[in-house]
């Protein structure tokens, strides 16, 4: 009987979590697993992209903190092998549902991203360093997508609180025959791109005070959807460049984007790893990321790959893009290192962590 794995996540949205699993269903199903996606909302742009032989399953809550009955039951009804978990809320709801459950199920919770973030100081973010050092051990094993987001949990779950490291995976884009329709894509000026969602994590206010500072006709190209997507665009129109930034929302394939760009920017004050660093890598553009905890540091090797910058500093991200337009690494080096993280790569490393589990589950 093929062993069964629950991944759990609050919708299928566009953000790096979410496009993690959904990329890894797939190798998941080619390894023997029977994979179901467990969401509190059957949203998101994401949701076409699940391949057939997975499940969906939906179990609804309001908030997440008092979906522990709920998941109580799903759990005994169930009895999975493996429950994965990707935020911090729901993993520490996975561990005491599970453990009210009385099962046998393993639970594996992912951390993604460092603690310390803008939206953190709201109060439910707030008391997680507490929930954590009370629930996480409980876990049957803990996975962090990054050395130093491992660093973070160590220090506050202490030594003897084992976690894995295992770097996200990307599914290397194949050659693209034709063009995205979106008209800057077919034109010669100079273009920056960016990704991500539009919330303050991202700091996209920085790299549009650095457009500012760039010459025109450089232009920039912002991927993405969020709660912040008006007042960028106020901020637009009121730094007078309103007419050299685009944002079309979220794009299902970037990579028409990855490979007519001629700098993909990251300007977030927190990254756990930085998915859309190594999709750029993979299209051999160049990149400039913010130096922000903890991922892009490591996936460009401290600078070898692209080039870092303070946070918050525009001056410093206009100058390294500059830089960058200026003087082009080779394609071929940086498509080297993005060979690092693939998918396949980070399918196989979670199924050697699953089947230790599943072993010691007999």
């Amino acid at each position: 009987m093929k062993p069964s794995l629950v991944i759990y996540l609050p919708d299928l949205s566009g953000g790096g979590a979410e496009r993690l699993h959904v990329s890894l269903v797939p190798q998941f199903l080619a390894l023997g697993y029977a994979v179901t996606v467990l969401v509190n909302r059957a949203t998101g742009p994401l949701l076409a992209q699940l391949p057939t032989g997975c499940q969906l399953d939906i179990l609804p809550t309001r908030r997440q903190l008092t979906s522990v009955p709920s998941l109580v039951r799903y759990i005994k009804a169930h009895q999975p092998d493996l429950l994965v978990t990707n935020m911090e809320h729901m993993s520490v709801v996975a561990v005491l549902a599970r453990r009210l459950a009385r099962t046998k199920t393993r639970v594996v919770a992912i951390q993604h991203i460092t603690l310390a973030r803008p939206e953190t100081r709201s109060w439910n973010y707030a008391v997680l360093p507490w929930l954590y050092r009370l629930a996480l051990p409980q876990a049957d094993a803990i996975v962090a997508v990054s050395h130093g987001v491992a660093g973070e949990l160590q220090n506050l779950l202490g030594p003897r609180t084992p976690i894995t490291v295992i770097p996200n995976g990307i599914g290397l884009p194949a050659p693209q025959p034709g063009q995205s329709q979106h008209p800057w894509l077919a034109q010669s000026p100079p273009l920056v791109l960016a990704i991500g969602r539009l919330v303050p994590q991202k700091d996209f206010p920085t790299l549009l005070h650095a457009l500012v500072q760039l010459p025109e006709p450089i232009r920039l190209i912002i991927l993405g959807d969020g709660p912040l997507r008006a007042s960028l665009a106020d901020l637009a129109s009121k730094l007078g460049i309103d007419h050299r930034i685009d944002l079309p929302g979220f794009v299902p394939d970037p990579t028409p984007y990855l490979q007519r760009a001629d700098v993909l920017a990251l300007s977030s004050v927190a990254e756990g790893f930085g998915n859309v660093i190594v999709e750029a890598l993979a299209c051999g553009t160049p990149v400039v990321a913010t130096d922000c905890p903890h991922g892009p540091a490591e996936i460009l090797d401290g600078g070898r790959y692209g080039r870092l910058v303070p946070m918050r500093d525009p001056a410093a991200l206009a100058t390294a893009i500059t830089q960058s337009l200026a003087h082009r690494p080779d394609p071929q080096h940086l498509k080297t290192r993005a060979a690092d993280f693939t998918i396949e790569r980070c399918a196989h490393a979670y199924h050697h962590l699953f089947s230790h589990l599943l072993s010691t589950a007999q």
